[in-house]
């Protein structure tokens, strides 16, 4: 047990005296929460829809429908002229116009704002049927009732912190395995291997410290978050730093699968960036996958950051989660055994 504690020890000064391997698994991650920070960090604004109105005074529910729309929470009406239509939907300045017709209401909109355009429709075409059933004297069965719920509402920079945090997980352990082929190409490991030394302790001893690497980022991530835009983190920390360990042993075991296939320090990192770069930008950390074409999201699918990122943000915030926890424990944990068998069965020393 000395032994380990002292090639612990040795890898430890190894990662701090390599100053761009600090930079990479700690200030790398807080760079990108500051960003996003930056970026999302906050609430938002509830959505808006102006809504440029012309002849009003035409329609016999003119007036009832300006004030209609007046009263809709987010919703802008504008007296517009009919002659300014075309400038002020290139522009911008509204996002949809109702021009109305005696007997038609006539709806223009930017070709993006197709479903802006079908909303305002479907409110003015059950403002004028109400209108018309009741001159008619018809009365529904039903009432429709509105309830709101009091949903705690989330930030941006609250979605992007969790898979930030998966993001510097991923890194440490895929990048985390160069160190070993280092020794592995320098044939320290064959020198370490005269002496009455286990091999095996030398690898654990490294895997050990890439753990308290990844506690020390998600520490330092964390506090980045709380500290300088109020992340506010509703979960268990202790359930956190739990996936936190699952997901490093994850990342690192892979990261010994793919470099066991080879033989030089400038091999392996190819390899690994071959896997790192689709994998960072594909599992939602910088944008969502529904945005993505059918066959690419079925990639998304696939990765095992896309899973890491899920529960960690769900822990983390309390933001529901899009594979559900149990879903995610179990994609990880057949990528975790997946990865360590073929790392053992492949792994060479020399």
């Amino acid at each position: 047990m000395k032994i380990f504690f002292l090639l612990l020890s040795a890898h430890f000064k190894n990662v701090i005296r390599d100053r761009m391997s600090i930079f990479w698994f700690l200030a790398f991650p807080v760079l990108f929460v500051f960003l996003f920070g930056i970026i999302f960090g906050g609430f938002g604004d509830s959505w808006s829809l102006k809504v440029g109105v012309v002849g009003r005074e035409r329609f016999v529910y003119g007036e009832g429908v300006f004030s209609h729309l007046r009263g809709i929470k987010g919703v802008q009406p504008l007296e517009v002229q009919a002659g300014a239509i075309d400038e002020l939907l290139h522009e911008g300045k509204v996002d949809v116009v109702l021009d109305f017709q005696k007997d038609k209401l006539l709806v223009f909109a930017a070709s993006q704002g197709v479903e802006k355009a079908q909303l305002v429709s479907e409110i003015i075409r059950s403002f004028v049927l109400d209108r018309e059933l009741r001159m008619r004297g018809y009365s529904p069965d039903f009432s429709v009732e509105v309830r709101t719920l009091d949903v705690t509402r989330f930030r941006q920079i609250e979605y992007f912190l969790p898979r930030v945090l998966a993001m510097a997980l991923m890194q440490l352990g895929l990048f985390g395995s160069l160190d070993f082929v280092s020794l592995r190409e320098k044939k320290i490991i064959r020198y370490l291997a005269a002496l009455p030394l286990r091999r095996e302790l030398l690898l654990w001893s490294e895997i050990s410290m890439r753990v308290l690497i990844a506690f020390l980022q998600t520490g330092v991530i964390i506090a980045s978050g709380w500290l300088f835009f109020g992340v506010h983190f509703s979960g268990s920390l202790a359930f956190l730093f739990l996936w936190v360990v699952f997901g490093s042993a994850t990342f690192v075991s892979l990261g010994y699968f793919l470099v066991s296939f080879t033989k030089t320090l400038e091999s392996a990192e190819g390899i690994i960036q071959m896997v790192q770069f689709p994998m960072m930008f594909l599992s939602g950390i910088f944008f969502s996958p529904e945005v993505m074409p059918e066959p690419i999201r079925f990639v998304v699918r696939l990765l095992p950051l896309s899973y890491l990122g899920d529960a960690l943000r769900s822990i983390a915030v309390g933001i529901p989660t899009q594979f559900g926890l149990r879903m995610d424990f179990l994609v990880l944990l057949g990528w975790l055994l997946a990865s360590f068998l073929l790392a053992w069965h492949f792994f060479r020393w020399e």
